[in-house]
């Protein structure tokens, strides 16, 4: 009996591989099982090459798969390597995106490396395990041969329907991991950046395939299933069909992620969308430049006078998480048009704000193409753009700094009500972050590893140095501690912090008070006043501007006891809200 070794090496330890799980559970289905036998194993990049080499080796594994990424290759390659030093006779086969487009260059240039699929895997995964000594017979491999390196012909695309659905029975070890699925395969854009515009059409899975599946994941109630789809609303029907079904069968714990395009978004995709609960659903959008001869460059069709408007739409229902993604990098995109980029999604205000930098994919349009735009890549995975004609090293290097303040001050959701205010007092967003870069550097903040009070104390640094009155220092030093209180109960505190701490009498009084106007009586119900005080956070706040413009859940009026008059806050952190984690809070006046 052969046996055959699957191996996922994965760039974090809480990601799962899909594609290995599918080709074995194809295997699994349409071979002989007394003549073959599949299994496979994951790991991260972040564990002990020598850990993951013994893993391997312990399996006796005939015939060794790995799924190649721009992430992985090269611990894949130098696994290969020892493998074949100890075992000259197992067969080694790479696939993944990483070597379909190049698999003559890769096979040549690596002896250890046997054969390479370059397409879909598992059935022709499941062919070269039937046709071993007679590989002419499968399509869609590269393989040596003696002395000779055959290229095969490339076959069909499989039906998506005979793909079998690889989660089942159950999801053993993939408690604390994000899981992966698919609903379609193929695009139906052709974004020269990308690897799925080389996949001309999109096949769907059977909606009826699709609401079982859906079902077995809302059962396990896992936390997060995340859409693989390139395209999740590329028919409105398949992609209105599935959102119903998990609405009607939303459990209240499973939370869908989908990458969306905008322009596909009409009203009864929205219709749809807003019935969902709060968190059901992620929507990411893909805008990455908003310079037209850029977009017409990558062949991105954005209708930039529409995006903002469908945004506006879908936050307006406030039951979506919306992640906004942009692309750094781009052919005659120079900084000043990327700014104008930075600004157009940032004023569209996401929940998230990814900023990435081009990478120079294999196969994809612009790898052919990327010396007509003077394109500079490394040389090693993952190929990300080191200048181009119109954006040098050292705007690279720029845009680098702001995207680390963009992930720090921005999508950490620590400084939502700070930012939401320090952005007025710069002529343009992206200068913020621009502002923030330098002197994050000038602290020498990106030398050192840093907790989350240290960020804080940076951000009131940065407040000390603004050309701005005391009055408003002042008023950006206020919301930065509220910022600090909403995501954490301030046990610790820096110097500067003024944090306005009751007594336990009042905290009690306060408490019965929430009980009086019914505010969070589950809690009250549950717990008692002492161990309720020290769930929440609360605190006397006399800025009237703060408390004007505080995203409180409630606003209570009570009477007052002597000498208690003023407002205070409370803040529940067993009710965070599902896009920032931050607390909810009530005031309570005293009066």
């Amino acid at each position: 009996m052969k046996k055959s070794l699957l191996v996922g090496v994965n760039a974090k330890y809480i990601h799962s591989n899909l594609a290995i799980r599918y080709i074995q559970k194809y295997v699994q289905q349409n071979q002989n099982k007394e003549k073959n036998s599949i299994l496979f194993k994951e790991f991260s990049i972040n564990q002990d090459i020598e850990y993951i080499l013994e893993e391997i080796m312990k399996t006796s594994a005939d015939i060794i798969g790995f799924s190649c990424y721009l992430w992985n290759i090269e611990m894949i390659r130098r696994l290969s390597r020892n493998i074949k030093m100890i075992r000259p006779n197992v067969i080694i086969v790479y696939g993944g995106p990483e070597v379909t487009y190049t698999s003559v260059q890769e096979i040549e240039s690596n002896t250890y490396v046997d054969i390479i699929v370059k397409g879909e895997g598992e059935k022709i995964f499941a062919d070269i395990l039937t046709h071993l000594d007679h590989l002419e017979k499968v399509k869609g491999i590269t393989y040596r041969h003696q002395d000779k390196v055959i290229d095969q012909a490339n076959g069909m695309g499989i039906d998506f329907s005979d793909v079998v659905f690889p989660y089942e029975p159950n999801l053993d070890h993939l408690e604390h991991r994000i899981i992966y699925y698919e609903t379609s395969r193929g695009c139906p854009f052709n974004c020269q950046y990308c690897l799925s515009s080389v996949e001309k059409g999109v096949r769907f899975r059977p909606i009826e395939m699709v609401q079982k599946e859906l079902q077995f994941f809302l059962d396990a109630k896992v936390p997060q299933v995340k859409l693989v789809d390139r395209t999740f609303n590329a028919r409105r029907e398949h992609a209105i069909a599935i959102m119903e079904y998990i609405i009607k069968k939303d459990q209240g714990l499973t939370n869908f992620h989908f990458e969306v395009a905008p322009e596909l978004i009409d009203d009864d995709f929205l219709v749809c969308l807003s019935k969902a609960r709060q968190g059901l659903f992620q929507l990411e959008i893909g805008v990455q430049s908003s310079n037209t001869k850029t977009l017409s460059i990558i062949q991105r069709k954005n209708d930039l006078e529409q995006i903002p408007q469908v945004v506006e739409k879908i936050k307006t229902l406030n039951n979506t998480h919306i992640h906004l993604d942009l692309i750094a990098g781009l052919p005659e995109e120079n900084l000043s048009a990327f700014k104008n980029s930075f600004d157009y999604v940032y004023a569209m205000e996401p929940d998230q704000f990814q900023l990435g930098f081009l990478k120079i994919l294999k196969g994809a349009g612009l790898f052919y193409v990327a010396k007509d735009y003077g394109i500079k890549y490394r040389d090693y995975p993952p190929y990300e753009v080191l200048s181009t004609h119109a954006l040098p090293f050292e705007d690279v290097m720029e845009l680098k700094v702001v995207e680390e303040m963009v992930e720090n001050f921005y999508n950490s959701g620590l400084f939502n009500q700070t930012m939401r205010r320090l952005v007025n007092v710069y002529e343009r967003p992206y200068n913020l972050y621009e502002a923030l870069g330098r002197q994050w550097i000038d602290f020498g903040m990106h030398h050192v590893k840093h907790n989350k009070l240290d960020l804080y104390n940076f951000v009131y640094e940065c407040i000390l140095r603004l050309n701005v009155s005391d009055r408003m220092k002042e008023e950006y030093i206020d919301w930065l501690q509220m910022d600090y209180a909403l995501n954490e109960k301030p046990k610790k505190q820096a110097e500067w912090m003024t944090m306005n701490f009751v007594e336990s009498t009042l905290q009690r009084y306060l408490l019965e008070v929430l009980q009086e106007h019914h505010v969070w009586q589950e809690e009250s119900g549950e717990y008692t006043t002492k161990q309720l005080s020290r769930m929440y956070h609360i605190d006397k706040i006399d800025n009237k501007n703060l408390l004007e413009a505080l995203p409180l859940a409630h606003r209570i009026d009570a009477r007052a006891r002597e000498g208690e008059q003023g407002t205070y806050i409370l803040i529940n952190y067993g009710r965070r809200d599902f896009i920032h984690n931050n607390g909810e809070m009530v005031s309570i006046n005293l009066g």
